[in-house]
């Protein structure tokens, strides 16, 4: 049996033979050095993994769970990371752009679009904002935990931009207020002498109803609770006007012989001349106008009376010449403000769908595929009134006088388009045979978002909207200030320092995200694509 080495001798034996040789050829210093240092490391690195798997629960594998949104990624890092690395924006657009975010939408340039309703602005903008662009990670941070809310942002992300301070001290006014902004509104409207008459009518039914519920029988909320419905004439308005026994007064009827004379058309002979957009005259009942030597009544009057509009259409075609712009098509006379030309072309291409489908019935085969044609370019336009980045030239709805009328007669013809439209002039301004547009959903503050159900619960409508002093003329008999501010062109909407009532640092949330948001509304994705797909 061999003796024992001695742990002191520098030499021991090899193999079978038992050859002497020295230790550090077999195991070198550094090696011995390397493999302890390796083994105490990997030691380490099982500790701490053991660790962090049973007692931690992977916080460093993973640094906390995902928000509830996102929570079926949890074990699958790479749907949104990179080898490596950190979440890409690209990675975000793969499910949320599902078009690898050609569209934009989440870009600073589609925030440009917000609430403006012109997809183009994506494109236009693009260029101002390229150096600009962020990840979408560095906004909206994951692995917070399930009921993290991703989409609420700290002030620190708007100020760097948005250097307005806080909204307690520093927030500019609102912009309808800072500069005296006027309603754009076309309306002969009185709010107190309306609602007095709804409330003293609810009165009777309720002796102890408040007084904003007279508010509310016009104002009808959403079902959101965030905004109201368009006003409609039929459910608000035709209880007291355009009655049955509503009528025109009696009117000259047109001589063919002289057509700068002032008078209207009859139904038969606006049904025998067959114009475009006259269908409606086939399906009138004769009966409702009173038609003799001297003239023509009508009666009773409907609200937007088709056979008052194409009266007043015929004599805006004779005021200003030959129909070679698109404000002959329709009595509505279009107004020159920017911003309004998406609305002018919506209603042109609306007239012109209308007028198409009068030749519907029309059984020549010519006929039926010049209709084809008309459908086609009539899509093309809608897409690109609603998608051009550009302008939109609205010179094609200006009206200029027609040079074979004196001013006499250009006179006459506008005093007797106001006589034939006088049962609409109790609310409606006529301007060159032409009736003012009315715009029945009114956007002022277009870049916040407000909703009335977070606020009813502790505010009443007149608490807040005291441009018109409504409840202080109704309830206390004061109508100091009525005559001046109660009319159609007043913004009856509160400022920022009734806001400031409630909103403050250590009250209700003051924070930018409270009322503004990053990404414009994606609902109309559709027409966002269309932008980027024509740009």
């Amino acid at each position: 049996m061999p003796k024992p080495q001695d742990p002191t001798r520098k030499k021991g034996s090899f193999g079978p033979t038992r050859l002497p040789v020295a230790v550090d050829l077999v195991f070198p210093a550094g090696s011995r050095r390397m493999m302890i240092t390796g083994g105490v490391l990997a030691g380490i690195v099982a500790l701490f993994f053991f660790i962090d798997t049973i007692i931690l629960s992977d916080t460093f594998s993973s640094p906390g769970d995902l928000s509830s949104n996102h929570a079926n990624f949890e074990t699958e890092c790479s749907s949104c990371h990179e080898p490596w690395g950190g979440a890409t924006s690209q990675k975000c657009a793969t499910c949320h752009e599902k078009t690898n975010d050609r569209t934009g939408v989440y870009s600073y340039a589609a925030h440009y679009l917000y609430r403006s309703g012109n997809f183009g602005r994506i494109q236009t903008s693009a260029h101002r904002t390229a150096d600009d662009e962020q990840e979408c990670s560095t906004c909206h941070q994951e692995h917070q935990g399930r009921d993290a809310a991703m989409t609420i942002m700290s002030d620190q992300k708007c100020t760097p931009c948005h250097d307005y301070g806080s909204f307690e001290d520093d927030h500019p006014e609102f912009a309808f207020a800072r500069e005296a902004l006027p309603d754009d509104s076309t309306l002969a409207f009185t709010h107190v002498r309306h609602t007095r008459f709804v409330y003293e009518r609810l009165q009777k039914q309720s002796p102890t109803v408040y007084l904003e519920k007279a508010c509310l029988y016009c104002h009808n909320a959403e079902p959101d609770g965030k905004a109201f419905k368009p006003l409609d004439f039929e459910a608000h308005c035709g209880d007291c006007h355009l009655t049955a026994a509503t009528k025109t007064p009696n009117l000259a009827i047109s001589d063919p012989a002289d057509p700068a004379a002032p008078g209207v058309e009859t139904l038969a002979m606006i049904q025998q001349r067959r114009g475009p957009g006259t269908l409606w005259a086939f399906y009138t009942n004769p009966n409702e106008f009173a038609v003799s030597p001297r003239g023509v009544v009508n009666s009773p009057v409907y609200h937007r009376d088709p056979w008052i509009m194409e009266n007043l259409k015929q004599l805006s075609a004779t005021l200003f010449g030959p129909e070679t712009s698109l404000a002959g098509l329709f009595p509505i006379r279009r107004s020159e403000k920017p911003g309004t030309e998406q609305k002018a072309y919506a209603e042109a291409i609306s007239a012109l769908r209308e007028y198409a489908a009068g030749l519907r019935s029309r059984p020549e085969p010519e006929v039926q595929r010049d209709l084809a044609t008309i459908d086609s370019l009539l899509l093309i336009a809608e897409r690109r009134s609603l998608m051009t980045a550009e302008a939109l030239p609205l010179d094609l709805f200006m009206t200029k006088p027609n040079p074979e009328l004196t001013a006499s007669q250009q006179q006459d013809l506008e005093d007797f388009a106001r006589r034939l439209a006088e049962p609409c002039l109790l609310c409606h301004q006529v301007e060159g045979a032409g009736i003012l547009p009315v715009r029945s959903v009114q956007r002022t503050m277009a870049r916040a978002e407000f909703g009335h159900r977070a606020h009813v619960l502790e505010r009443r409508c007149l608490d807040c909207h005291t441009g018109i002093p409504v409840r202080q003329a109704l309830l206390n008999g004061d109508t100091t200030g009525v005559k001046e501010s109660d009319r159609a062109s007043t913004h009856n909407l509160p400022r920022i320092d009734n806001c400031r009532e409630c909103h403050g640092a250590s009250r209700a949330s003051d924070a930018c995200a409270t009322c503004h948001f990053m990404h414009p509304n994606k609902n109309n994705r559709g027409n966002l694509q269309l932008a980027v797909d024509r740009n």
